[in-house]
């Protein structure tokens, strides 16, 4: 790049949402600059989990086409009581997206898998070692009063005196993000005092006593277990007066360890006191500079959706990014990010926060209460089954409401079984691309449409299919867009509403942007200018 160079979009920060926002971006056929001070990804496993949703970004991503194949898959859970008999058991039902429910990863082997992928993206460059020093829009700083229709490119100064140009910025530099302090933004919330040590070890096999991710329900010590790929790890609440450093030292870890396990069968490869945090930015937009991941909010780690909410942060802001560099839509539709994504973290954050308080209970009397009613839930007729089956997990979903009638809208899309017309087996994301997409139930979601329908489906490069019911692929005829079978019925139940509208629209990132009648006309298609946009 050259001084003059302007790159359409310029991530700061290298980590997993970082680099997952700009691989997407990249795919997206956006310049795309990096910037981290770290040279290497961190060494040593932080987030773990991942669940059905954010395994299905990633699995597409460049260097992560094996990715399901190294994971440790996870079905269940359980809240175990203080002599670690299981109290109640979760399942965590079937997925059907097309990955396992849930999973655990090595976080580093991720991280080298994703760089090596996006190195091969011609549109993405890396400046590694290198720490932001300032931010100016237009020739000015960039803060809170910053005006947000600045037409002009970021200026970023980096550490080494050097300079880069970028049409947008968007800081993913972690909970003390020093992009956002540049950018004057308050991050409001709590930080938590309890501190919690966690302990990653390694084993030859896996520890066949301990399958499933488990809560401990003691009021003597509260704690955390969870299988990873080769190995396990454990978090122990430490307790008042106890000194963190000695509890991570090696005589307070194999203590604790040998509750669980032989401490000589394992190998300790990582020690860590944190203390957790509920803190959300004010604002994740100002003038071109945007904020994800733990730079816009920090959740506690109970609901296992730290690393997730990130993620989803990038999916939703790279395909609006794509659009306002495309001119396909006007800034606006950036700010549609925050609104959307906003309050889905704020409930998420709210049931960490709710399983916290039930996991960390020290009151005996307390503790009893809660687990008692806990084993009386699994004993009660029916329950035991719904709970089981997977009935107590949230499904993802967005606010409802683009233009026109929209009854479905914010579901992501089920990633099921098809049929083609020349008898091959896939599933739907082998046909979806990064764009838009029509599907038409028993139609074709394209016929009739008005001009300008046709332009907006044109510019975008929307794709078409028409799906039907099991053994209705004879039936389909003059369609020019490919027709598939929907085996298991699961993407037509997914779409079913009271009122007969056979057209859904498919947003870049796999959820309903809504139903429409047919023929499609301007009137049902997202407003350009974003306004009325998911």
């Amino acid at each position: 790049m050259t001084d003059d160079t302007v790159l359409d979009v310029l991530v700061v920060g290298y980590g997993p949402v970082g680099a997952v926002l700009a691989a997407l971006l990249g795919r997206h056929g956006l310049s795309v600059g990096l910037v981290d001070p770290q040279k290497e990804p961190f060494p040593l496993p932080r987030a773990v989990g991942l669940d059905e949703e954010t395994l299905r970004l990633l699995v597409g991503l460049p260097g992560l086409a094996g990715f399901l194949d190294r994971v440790h898959t996870s079905g269940r859970s359980a809240v175990l009581g203080p002599d670690r008999r299981v109290l109640i058991e979760l399942g965590l039902g079937e997925s059907e997206l097309g990955t396992p429910v849930a999973a655990f990863f090595h976080q580093p082997s991720f991280e080298r898998d994703l760089r090596a992928g996006i190195a091969t993206l011609p549109g993405v460059t890396v400046h590694l070692g290198r720490s932001v020093t300032g931010l100016r829009q237009d020739g000015g700083p960039t803060g809170a009063d910053a005006s947000d229709t600045q037409a002009g490119p970021v200026i970023v100064e980096l550490d080494d005196g050097s300079r880069l140009r970028a049409r947008w910025v968007v800081g993913c530099d972690g909970a003390s993000s020093p992009v956002r302090g540049m950018l004057g933004v308050d991050y409001t919330g709590s930080t938590f005092t309890q501190p919690w040590l966690v302990v990653d070890v390694e084993t030859p096999t896996p520890l066949a006593h301990l399958p499933y991710f488990s809560f401990v329900c003691d009021p003597r010590r509260p704690a955390v277990t969870m299988p990873m790929p080769g190995g396990h790890r454990w978090e122990w609440m430490l307790l008042p007066g106890e000194d963190p450093v000695r509890m991570a030292e090696t005589d307070g870890v194999r203590a604790l360890l040998r509750e669980w396990v032989d401490p000589d069968a394992v190998r300790v490869v990582r020690t860590a006191v944190y203390t957790f945090h509920a803190r959300m930015a004010a604002r994740w937009r100002v003038g071109r500079v945007l904020l994800a991941g733990d730079a816009a909010h920090s959740m506690p780690p109970f609901a296992g959706q730290g690393l997730g909410a990130g993620l989803r942060d990038a999916a939703a802001l790279s395909w609006r990014l794509a659009e306002a560099v495309g001119g396909l839509a006007g800034e606006e539709l950036l700010d549609a990010y925050e609104r959307e994504r906003r309050p889905h973290v704020a409930a998420m954050t709210s049931a960490a926060l709710r399983v916290g308080r039930v996991v960390q209970t020290t009151n005996p009397r307390l503790s009893r209460l809660t687990r008692a009613a806990m084993v009386t839930l699994d004993h009660a007729p029916g329950v035991r089954h719904a709970l089981r089956g997977g009935v107590a997990r949230p499904r993802p979903r967005l606010p409802r409401g683009v233009a026109g009638t929209r009854p479905a809208a914010g579901w992501i899309l089920p990633n099921p079984r098809l049929r083609t017309l020349d008898g091959r087996i896939i599933r739907l994301d082998d046909l979806l691309t990064d764009g838009w997409t029509l599907i038409g139930r028993g139609i074709d979601p394209t016929a009739g449409m008005d001009p300008a329908a046709r332009d907006w489906v044109d510019r975008r490069a929307a794709i078409a299919l028409t799906v039907v019911a099991p053994g209705g692929l004879r039936a389909v005829s003059d369609v020019s867009c490919p027709a598939v079978e929907d085996l298991d019925g699961t993407l037509l139940r997914a779409l079913r509403t009271r009122r007969p509208l056979p057209i859904a629209l498919v947003r870049p990132d796999r959820y309903l942007a809504g139903l429409v009648a047919a023929p499609l006309r301007t009137t049902d298609l997202p407003d350009p200018a974003g306004r009325a946009q998911l």
